[in-house]
C-alpha cells in the first residue's frame, strides 16, 4: 500500500504543474500514508519537500555531472526516472512524463 503511494507520488511530482502550500501538500502525504514511512515522519517529508523544490511539482535543477533533479522531490535522472540521458531509472517513469 505504501509502495504505491509513494509512486503516485513520484509520478506526482512529476506530472502535474502545482505549487502546493505547506498545509495542503502535508494533507496530500499523510493521505497516501507517508507519516513515517521509511522512518521518516510527515514532517521530514514537508520539510524534505520544502527546501528541495518550495512546494513546486516543476522545479527543475540542473547538476555538475549533467543529471537534472525533478519534481517537488527533486528526482534524479540519473538514478530515478528518464530523461534520454545515462539513467539506472529505478522507478520506471519518464522524468518528463505528463
Amino acid at each position: 500500500m505504501v509502495m504505491r503511494s509513494l509512486v503516485f507520488l513520484l509520478l506526482l511530482a512529476v506530472s502535474s504543474a502545482k505549487v502546493f502550500e505547506h498545509c495542503e501538500w502535508a494533507r496530500v502525504l499523510k493521505s497516501h500514508g507517508m507519516d513515517g514511512y521509511q522512518g521518516v515522519t510527515l514532517a521530514g517529508w514537508v520539510c524534505l519537500s520544502q527546501w528541495e523544490s518550495s512546494f513546486n511539482t516543476k522545479a527543475t535543477s540542473k547538476n555538475g555531472d549533467g543529471s537534472t533533479d525533478y519534481g517537488i522531490f527533486q528526482i534524479n535522472s540519473r538514478y530515478w526516472c528518464e530523461d534520454g540521458s545515462y539513467s539506472s531509472n529505478g522507478c520506471n517513469i519518464k522524468c518528463s512524463s505528463q
